[in-house]
């Protein structure tokens, strides 16, 4: 009969994991004089020789037993050790639930969940002992820990594992309840993996991951990885790339297709050979999308016996040699900024750059060309001999008509003339003066402008439209570019990226031969050839220039882009110099005369000074901000949530508080639906808002941003692809050697599958938070008895059959 004590003797002796007790060492000195005593008499009487010496001694040897058994009873010795206290301790029994789970080593091999499955079920053996000791919880994680009812009924269908936040809602969840341990079955291929430093002893107890003996060999390809690059070339053109890889299957040609998920058009198709050594092959698509937007594309790799299952949406994997085709395709969204972009051109004369610019950028949809162009300056430079002092105006407007003539500039203003503007009142009293309306565009222009043009308050603007609005600046080289000192100490001096010439210079005579360095070469928007072979051939064929405007050295942080050289004396001086400036950019044109390379044409692509100014335009307004901005910071971890942030801007481009922010959400596949992005207390004019891609796909975001008093802001789109597949399936094989180190750290063990009914039995012997003392009372068993009287009727029986009774 078992016992449970509260008061546990002092006297104890260890033995193996337990301890031996004794309940009345008081009667220690009683036993040992009892039984001296005793077998003092036993053994004088049984030296009488009427029997052998043998007899004697094995029928005394039987009296003995008894009496010390006897005695020893006296002393009431007990047996005492800890245990779990029943359903004191937790021990949840956590299972992968994800779709890696449905792989399996073999066609005719059951899956990893059909073999989870039914070493889970309820009435197996080691699970009802667990159950009579410890509190057993059921769990199941693929994007988050959820409690069930019947473990072998989980369908394996979710897109992701976060076993590591699983293991971590389960301390959060028993922070104040004693956990024996996690018994966890799962192929250990998390999607959320921590750092590779990251301590899992910090969970707060031992992890027991279950692993099969071995798992086979899978075989698969899968699309490692895909970019995307945007160019500032001519209409945006996009790189997607593709990178491969593969287990089991080398020298093998693999098949890669771009599709347009919109219309289901195939944009491209390449193929890659897979070599022996396994490494990943890497192909590009260079297309250029036929709308600006957010456009989503598929890409997809198979082999070619898999063709037409990657085509048939409802292809059947196990007809494919691979373990699984989830991971042979990934959705690709490709954010092509759309228009349209303003840029200002500014030009202190009439001359044929503006024509040409304006000519390229007629072919170029996105990019809004307006034109402030003086055809005269002021009066002082003109005389007009039949001007009598009747009127006022610049003659220039006489015969206009009345309405004309009111509005035509005075004697003392310059005559400037507006083009592609978009309202009459658009410009009408020449460069702009205020931030509203210079903060309109995007980019400008300066070409053949004298400091005096512009009021001290107008370069300051321009300075502000520069460094805090984050607009590009260009400065064209003429007669008044530039112009000394005078120019380096305004404002446009200091968003020049070159200083302005110590003295005049002596830059001799043209033809000056332009050359790109080693910086503009590697600049997409500088250079049209795709090598950098052709790029030089095309620049030897470019005209000599006579124009060169005389500047100084190149301010710190600003790049040369290109250079010409006077072949006569073979000194070579800054043509192109571009660098950054608070939150835009700046760039000078030294040439003055760049026109002519427009005028000679070159065989081979008799449009590259347009293409050149096109893709000039793009970077002067790529990044420009506008006054509604929606960007997407996606998380590394598929089950977490993206954040979609907005930025609102005013008029001046600065930071609006209190806007009422509106997100509506496309999915690609399912309805759309609006919610509201609230504002972020720490960033002035920025709004957040949470959104979780449950559904691997792509997604598409119309931010629409209203002012506190109702007018509108702005509107922006962007988007972004949910790859769960891609991470769930980014390694196919038992993660055996994560799964040790987590149990290692957090003083658990691997256990095979077919060890669980041996772990059920030891469970109770290992250190667990919350145990009790048992004792086991030796001397008050019947065993004990019957040992004892055994002795003594086999001593009496052996007396009696020797005739010694």
């Amino acid at each position: 009969m078992s016992g449970l004590f509260t008061n546990v003797p002092n006297f104890a002796l260890s033995i193996g994991g337990d301890e031996l007790l004794l309940g009345a060492p008081q009667w220690v000195s009683a036993a040992i004089g009892i039984t001296a005593v005793i077998t003092l008499l036993v053994i004088v009487s049984y030296a009488r020789p009427e029997t052998s010496g043998g007899v004697r001694f094995l029928a005394g040897l039987l009296k003995l037993a008894a009496i010390v058994m006897i005695a020893i009873c006296l002393l009431e010795p007990m047996r005492s050790g800890s245990r779990p206290r029943p359903q004191a301790n937790v021990l949840p029994i956590l299972v992968d639930n994800s779709q890696s789970m449905q792989l399996k080593a073999a066609e005719d091999a059951p899956s990893r969940n059909e073999r989870v499955s039914e070493l889970v079920d309820g009435d197996a053996e080691w699970r009802v002992r667990l159950a009579q000791a410890f509190d057993v919880r059921q769990y199941a994680f693929d994007a988050r820990l959820e409690s069930v009812e019947d473990l072998a009924a989980l369908p394996a269908d979710g897109y992701v594992s976060s076993m590591a936040s699983s293991l971590k809602s389960l301390s959060d969840r028993f922070s104040e309840r004693p956990i024996a341990g996690v018994l966890m079955f799962t192929d250990g291929n998390l999607t959320d993996l921590p750092s590779a430093d990251y301590d899992w002893s910090q969970l707060g107890f031992p992890v027991y991951p279950v692993v099969p003996d071995s798992d086979g060999a899978l075989t698969d390809l899968r699309i490692a990885d895909v970019s995307v690059s945007q160019t500032d070339f001519e209409s945006a053109p996009m790189t997607v790339t593709v990178s491969v890889d593969a287990v089991g299957i080398a020298n093998e040609i693999v098949f890669i297709q771009l599709r347009d998920l919109a219309t289901g058009k195939l944009v491209e198709e390449q193929s890659v050979r897979l070599t022996d050594e396994g490494e990943p092959q890497e192909v590009r698509f260079r297309f250029r999308p036929e709308e600006s937007g957010v456009r989503f594309y598929d890409a997809i790799a198979f082999l070619g016996q898999d063709r037409e299952l990657m085509q048939d949406s409802e292809g059947d994997e196990t007809d494919s040699e691979e373990a699984t085709l989830l991971n042979n395709s990934r959705v690709v969204a490709v954010d092509r900024a759309n228009g349209p972009y303003r840029v200002l051109y500014v030009s202190g004369r009439p001359n044929w750059e503006f024509k040409f610019i304006r000519r390229a950028l007629q072919e170029d949809a996105e990019v809004q060309l307006v034109g402030l162009i003086r055809i005269a300056n002021k009066e002082p430079k003109f005389s007009f001999r039949d001007n009598k002092g009747v009127n006022d105006t610049n003659p220039l407007f006489a015969g206009l008509g009345d309405a004309e003539e009111e509005g035509a500039q005075q004697y003392d203003e310059p005559v400037i003339i507006r083009m592609g503007v978009k309202e009459s009142e658009e410009l009408s009293e020449g460069f702009p003066d205020s931030a509203e309306e210079l903060f309109a565009y995007h980019g400008i222009i300066l070409d053949d402008l004298e400091t005096e043009f512009f009021t001290q308050d107008q370069m300051l603007l321009l300075r502000r439209f520069v460094g805090s609005r984050g607009g590009g600046l260009l400065m064209l080289g003429g007669q008044e570019s530039f112009d000394g000192q005078a120019f380096g100490d305004t404002p446009l001096g200091e968003l020049s990226p070159v200083y302005p010439p110590r003295m005049t210079s002596d830059k001799g005579n043209g033809p000056y031969l332009m050359r790109l360095t080693r910086e503009g070469l590697l600049q997409p928007w500088v250079r049209l050839r795709d090598t950098e072979l052709a790029e030089q051939d095309r620049v030897r064929e470019m005209p000599g220039f006579l124009t060169l405007n005389s500047v100084g050295e190149i301010k710190p942080g600003a790049t040369q882009l290109a250079a010409v050289e006077n072949p006569g004396d073979r000194r070579e001086f800054p043509a192109l110099v571009a660098q950054r400036f608070g939150k835009g950019r700046t760039a000078a044109w030294m040439i003055g005369d760049l026109w002519r390379w427009s005028m000679r044409r070159q065989k081979d692509d008799p449009d590259d000074p347009g293409q050149a100014w096109r893709q000039m335009a793009h970077w002067l307004v790529n990044d420009v901000p506008r006054r509604a901005e929606v960007r997407i910071e996606s998380n590394s971890d598929p089950s977490q949530p993206v954040t979609m942030v907005v930025n609102a801007r005013d008029e001046a481009y600065l930071p609006m508080d209190n806007a009422s922010v509106e997100l509506t959400i496309e999915p690609l596949e399912g309805e759309s639906f609006t919610m509201s992005a609230t504002m972020d207390e720490s960033e002035p004019g920025t709004y957040r808002a949470t959104y979780w891609s449950r559904e691997p796909g792509g997604y598409r975001v119309s931010a629409e941003v209203t002012a506190p008093d109702g007018s509108f802001v702005g509107r922006d789109e962007s988007g972004w692809t949910a790859q769960s597949g891609a991470a769930e399936f980014a390694e196919l094989q038992l993660n055996r050697d994560l799964l040790a180190k987590i149990a290692e750290q957090t003083g658990g063990e691997l256990i095979a599958e077919d060890q669980l009914d041996q772990f059920a039995a030891d469970l109770n012997q290992r250190d667990v938070p919350v145990t009790e003392t048992w004792i086991y009372p030796i001397w008050h068993q019947p065993w004990v008895m019957f040992i004892a009287v055994l002795c003594l009727c086999g001593e009496w029986g052996l007396r009696r059959w020797k005739g010694l009774a």
